[in-house]
């Protein structure tokens, strides 16, 4: 549960319901701080609910649906640096002194080195980028790339999504006379780089908590607005124009870095990233016309999924089979010429890129289950001759699979491995391999992705110490998590078949743009009939579920499903957990339902036609006294109660002395309000 979640529970639960299992968040919501909401933002109370649920305080959840739109903070606040590294830079380029441009390999690189790039251009600056070879260089700025930027000319070496533990890089620049301006995001070692000339990075910012959450590319990003004010404030008009009419372009690609580098989505990062993706969708830029084209999607309609899903990859497939510096002339590109001969390398890498990660997470798998079976330690490392640029796919395969940190290494037989780690969301990774380190050559990162490096002869060393500080860390947070599982909070809301629409989906989208920290709305659907099953798939892996509920029908999506599911007959009662997405077939727009995960329910779930036949006994006789079951139908005691708790807590009967008696003036409302109902549904859900 994150930060804003359990804040959430402070200021909004119902009396009594901190104690109450749920399988939904939203069941905490007070409902007249909701609705009270709802009618202040005209939105519908489902809506405020999940704002409630989601937002730190009552403030937060009223401005969640605008606070994308609001103006981004000013640079020069948020970063001390950025006054001295533009004012430095603009000295360089007004003095016709060349810029090199350091930025990294993947796509947070790629993109933060295209802002830069973009703006240099728009103000005639002479400039060129380099950006290292994942094998042949390494991560970020070196004396290699000194050297590099030195012999070619350049007087000030910008680095962008690295550079803030190159200290030996910096000075040896220094030392031959190259200004440096470093710009990154990442954790900083022990000590800075404090023979750069300037430092854009949070450590030295007045909001460093916003600050964190920028990726490279945000970074690259705030540098450009810097730019542009101070182009303004010099009278540089025209210069300035030019660099305003990019901006658009220059949030899309900060859009791509921040989604690549899974970045939190709130604060700054939402509003980049909106304003981002609804630019994407509007450029003309010869290089993401061909991008797409190439991913066979509609630039027009670009989402948060397709960029993650087909076109990020690619972008990172340069960087992994080939090099970065393709994706880079790619965003760059001036015509379309230039841009489809990159998209077509692009294109060819992915292929490969696709078939190698396949069999390497095949092979890194089965070498898990060779060495730990059934017993998953508190985190893994892996090692096989798989290449260098697909080891952080495989990472996150097995991060997905297995649910612990791992950390897989490349043996290129030169006795040096070298990889990537990831980790689940919460997992402190960079914390825990720098209690390693005495074991590693070089590592570096953030808590979501590191890369690091050691000599072969201390991958079991290292393995036994990464294991032991991840279990410590897991042990520590057990208690945690038993409140967490006892609370049983699964999904955001619970959803009616009904409103599973369009309209719904709009919303949601509100929400968003979704990542760490605001995870996609996740609903509970439930009890659902099961239809009909059918597979999809050349290997019949996927499911088709046409499910009833009342009188309405929906088909869920079942990625990768489970082998059970598969043979479940029509008749059978389950719960589903789903997200809901946009699908567009063909010109026509619906929502999807994509099951997370779906169960059968236990066979003793009350079914809703038992409520309906308690209601009208109660209705016909007016009272009930405990423990009195139907004459039409022999119920057990407890479903009874169940039931008749349930019509108290929505209104609909009133418990008074030892009898429930009938209301008549109740308002409809769905059965899944009643914190009884939910109550029995989390243990038909835990018990099927």
């Amino acid at each position: 549960m994150n930060r804003a979640q359990s804040h959430s529970q402070a200021w909004a639960l119902q009396a009594g319901m901190e104690q109450q299992p749920m399988l939904w968040r939203t069941a905490a919501v007070d409902k007249g701080v909701a609705e009270r909401l709802a009618a202040e933002m005209l939105i519908p109370v489902r809506v405020a609910r999940w704002l409630c649920a989601r937002a730190g305080d009552e403030n937060e959840a009223r401005e969640w649906l605008s606070a994308p739109d609001n103006a981004a903070g000013l640079p020069w606040q948020w970063f001390h640096g950025m006054e001295a590294a533009v004012r430095l830079l603009l000295e360089y380029i007004a003095a016709g002194q060349r810029v090199c441009v350091v930025g990294d390999y993947d796509v947070d690189g790629v993109t933060a080195s295209a802002i830069l790039g973009t703006c240099l251009d728009a103000v005639d600056a002479d400039w060129f980028c380099v950006i290292p070879h994942r094998v042949e260089d390494g991560y970020g700025l070196s004396t290699r790339l000194v050297e590099r930027a030195r012999e070619a000319g350049a007087k000030v070496i910008v680095t962008v999504d690295n550079g803030i533990r190159a200290n030996e890089a910096v000075t040896y620049a220094t030392e031959l006379g190259l200004s440096v301006i470093v710009t990154d995001h990442h954790e900083p070692g022990q000590d800075l780089p404090t023979a750069a000339q300037a430092i854009v990075h949070w450590v030295a910012s007045d909001e460093p908590t916003a600050v964190a959450r920028l990726s490279g590319a945000g970074v690259a990003r705030k540098l450009a607005d810097a730019m542009f004010d101070a182009l303004r404030s010099l009278r540089a008009t025209e210069a300035a124009e030019r660099l305003a009419g990019l901006c658009p372009w220059l949030d899309g690609l900060a859009t791509l870095g921040a989604l690549a580098d899974v970045m939190p989505m709130r604060g700054e990062n939402r509003r980049l990233v909106r304003a981002g993706i609804e630019a994407l969708r509007r450029t003309t830029m010869p290089g993401w016309i061909a991008l797409c084209q190439s991913a066979g999607i509609d630039a027009a309609n670009v989402t948060e999924q397709s960029l993650l899903w087909n076109i990020t990859p690619r972008l990172n497939a340069a960087g992994r089979m080939g090099s970065a510096t393709v994706a880079f002339e790619l965003l760059m590109a001036p015509d379309p010429t230039c841009a489809q001969r990159a998209a077509e390398q692009i294109e060819a890498w992915n292929r490969a890129r696709r078939e190698a990660t396949d069999k390497a997470a095949t092979e890194a798998a089965a070498d898990c289950v060779e060495r730990f079976g059934e017993t998953v330690p508190g985190g893994i490392v892996v090692s096989g001759t798989w290449p260098l640029g697909v080891v952080g796919i495989v990472a996150a395969r097995l991060c997905d699979r297995y649910k612990r940190p791992i950390i897989v290494l490349a043996d290129d037989g030169s006795g040096l491995l070298r990889g990537s780690g990831r980790a689940p969301a919460g997992f402190p990774l960079l914390e825990t391999v720098s209690h390693c380190a005495t074991y590693l050559a070089h590592f570096g990162g953030h808590d979501s992705a590191i890369g690091c490096g050691l000599e072969k002869d201390q991958l079991n060393s290292f393995r036994t110490a990464f294991d032991h500080h991840a279990e410590a860390w897991w042990q520590s947070r057990a208690a945690d998590s038993d409140v967490a599982n006892s609370a049983g909070v699964f999904a955001d809301d619970y959803l009616p078949l009904a409103e599973v629409t369009l309209d719904t989906w709009s919303w949601v989208n509100r929400v968003g743009p979704f990542g760490p920290d605001n995870e996609p709305l996740l609903f509970y659907l439930g009890p659902l009939e099961v239809v009909r099953v059918r597979t999809m798939g050349g290997r019949g892996q996927h499911l088709r579920v046409e499910v009833r509920e009342g009188a309405n029908k929906l088909e869920l999506v079942w990625f990768s499903a489970d082998d059970v599911a598969k043979t479940w007959q029509p008749g059978r009662r389950i719960g589903a957990l789903v997200h809901l997405e946009e699908n567009v077939w063909q010109g026509v727009r619906r929502v999807q339902a994509r099951v997370v995960s779906a169960h059968s329910l236990s066979g003793a779930v009350i079914d809703r036609g038992l409520f309906t036949d308690v209601y009208r006994l109660l209705r016909a006789r007016r009272r009930l006294h405990f423990g009195e079951t139907s004459q039409t139908q022999a119920l057990e005691a407890d479903k009874l109660n169940v039931i008749l708790d349930t019509f108290v807590e929505l209104g609909f009967a009133r418990r008074e002395a030892s009898a429930y008696h009938m209301v008549d003036e109740a308002t409809p409302c769905d059965l899944r309000e009643s914190p009884s109902y939910q109550q029995h549904l989390a243990w038909a859900w835990s018990n099927p």
